[in-house]
């Protein structure tokens, strides 16, 4: 998720320009249409090989987008599991008593994509924080397995999903409400953190273990020191803009944050995300990105 308001983006601008060499923000608002789109729509693939058991699929972010040079991606290099870590849905509330997946144009189309070519997970991100019983059924029917603070075994290894705190947040909110989709509006939050107790039962089976995580900002706090053997994350949509390896702005990390792309500590990897929320801010110097996790 990216949030950003006027403030941020005045605080990011001056930062920025005053430290990188960077277009000023009235070339940027220049910038023909047909290059905006293509910085936001240009998808990379980008391999890792890590002394992992299967070839894995990390993809992250697609908030609700169409999918097509996803699939072929997907289609062409096969691989043996698919680990969606969050923020398929593209926020909002559906403003009626129906099912909010139903809301969403591509959401069920690309689960079934993924479910069809490899065996999918999927976690809950922030975007996914008001799903309810019929969103759940609705995901399931696509083949797709929803992990919510639980894990599953496949093909010999462990698959985990650690629910956002948003999600949990909400849940808190909405008891007792008669709504399925309560509108909350702007009040203090309750619930701040993962709930992580589970990961104590999950880091203790034998065997290959993958935990799919969106935040990575919960890396430092609740994960390093877990016998995990990989962690999946997207969330920061690369830092937004990137000066080099540098992002730039990340939600739950704020300016020039340490955890938006590549690996860390051997074991954490960090998709850009597949789309772009931030508008009008357009990603710089960041594409989108599929991750793909090769044996070493």
């Amino acid at each position: 998720m990216f949030v950003f308001h006027a403030g941020i983006i005045s605080v990011v601008l001056s930062r920025v320009i005053a430290r990188k060499r960077i277009p000023p923000a009235q070339d940027i608002c220049k910038t023909p249409r047909k290059e905006i789109e293509r910085r936001l729509t240009a998808i990379v693939e980008t391999v890792y090989r890590l002394p992992v058991p299967l070839p894995v699929a990390l993809l992250t972010d697609l908030h609700n987008h169409p999918f097509g040079a996803v699939g072929r991606s997907l289609a062409a290099r096969r691989p043996e599991l698919i680990c969606l870590a969050g923020d398929v849905f593209f926020g909002g509330l559906p403003g009626r008593d129906a099912p909010l997946v139903l809301t969403q144009k591509h959401v069920l189309p690309f689960l079934r994509l993924c479910a069809g070519i490899a065996p999918t997970f999927l976690s809950i991100g922030n975007h996914e924080l008001t799903l309810r019983e019929p969103d759940i059924a609705l995901i399931r029917e696509t083949g797709v397995t929803l992990l919510d603070n639980a894990w599953a075994r496949c093909r010999g290894v462990w698959v985990g999903g650690l629910t956002s705190h948003h999600a949990l947040d909400y849940r808190l909110y909405r008891e007792g409400k008669a709504e399925l989709y309560p509108v909350r509006g702007k009040i203090a939050h309750l619930i701040t953190e993962p709930e992580t107790a589970w990961l104590d039962g999950f880091e203790r089976l034998p065997g290959y273990k993958i935990l799919l995580s969106h935040h990575p900002e919960y890396y430092p706090k609740y994960l390093r020191g877990r016998d995990i053997d990989l962690i999946l994350s997207g969330h920061a949509h690369g830092g937004q803009w990137r000066i080099g390896k540098q992002g730039i702005f990340a939600p739950g990390q704020g300016l020039f944050p340490k955890l938006t792309s590549g690996v860390h500590d051997g074991r954490l990897v960090i998709s850009r995300g597949l789309s772009n929320t931030a508008a009008p801010v357009p990603r710089l110097n960041n594409p989108t990105e599929i991750v793909y996790i090769e044996p070493a």
